[in-house]
């Protein structure tokens, strides 16, 4: 009985031994601009953008990516769905631009065509997130038509919908997320591009940071355990 088990524990075993030796959390940084109060072009497609460029990073491991934006209504305040807003990211020596949706007309859907009318964001967006950022009133308050007071803040996910910003509904397909960016070297060109879709409210670009952290691999003994976790049940089962 005790030689069925020894395939599992050597598989486990072989497992362990592949992996690399406790490799630690990789901490790329944060990038990105504080205190820059630039206006965003009221009802202008051409929108806003601000760049970073990283380098010098040496790891090609997956990373979590995560973005902060700080958006303030000027003049008699902003309207948060009129913005769109994403992040792009073209890798050192590849022409190809990878995006993320990070905003698309908040609250707008077909009996809703305006989107939500709240004044600004201090947010953190994230694939992690509980909640849509599209549907923030929502998540908050169980009900589309309840102002907040003052601009939204906490942590979201990206509203994530590449439809067109004219077009855009909240049945309107998520297709992109922020963590697809992190697949390969962070090392390139991050770009925060905002653009107001409609006219009336109004507001200003604040602060935007864009943070990359490595994913840790498995350790050896965290490997390990596993295996002879798997052995350990395996056993158990086999004595009934």
């Amino acid at each position: 009985m005790k030689m069925k088990f020894l395939p599992l524990l050597m598989a486990g075993l072989v497992l362990t031994g592949s992996a690399r030796a406790s490799i630690q959390l990789i901490e790329f940084g944060e990038y990105g601009a504080t205190a820059i109060s630039a206006a965003i072009p009221d009802n202008n497609a051409s929108g806003l953008a601000r760049s970073v460029t990283v380098s010098g990073q040496a790891s090609n491991a997956p990373y979590v990516v995560t973005v902060s934006l700080k958006i303030v209504g000027t003049g008699y305040g902003a309207w948060n769905g009129d913005f769109y807003a994403d992040l792009r990211f073209i890798a050192e020596g590849s022409p190809t631009t990878q995006l993320a949706v990070l905003l698309n007309r908040v609250g707008r859907s077909a009996d809703r065509p305006a989107g939500y009318s709240d004044n600004g964001f201090d947010v953190t967006l994230a694939d992690s997130a509980d909640d849509d950022i599209h549907n923030y009133r929502f998540a908050l308050s169980g009900g589309h038509n309840n102002p907040i007071t003052g601009a939204l803040t906490g942590t979201w996910q990206p509203d994530g919908r590449t439809a067109d910003p004219l077009q855009v509904l909240d049945s309107s397909l998520r297709a992109t997320t922020l963590n697809s960016l992190g697949t390969g070297s962070p090392n390139g060109t991050w770009t925060l591009f905002i653009a107001d879709a409609k006219a009336g409210g109004t507001g200003q670009l604040v602060e935007w940071k864009v943070s990359m952290q490595g994913v840790p691999e498995p350790s050896s003994a965290s490997l390990l355990i596993l295996g002879l976790a798997a052995v350990l049940a395996r056993s158990r089962r086999c004595r009934r």
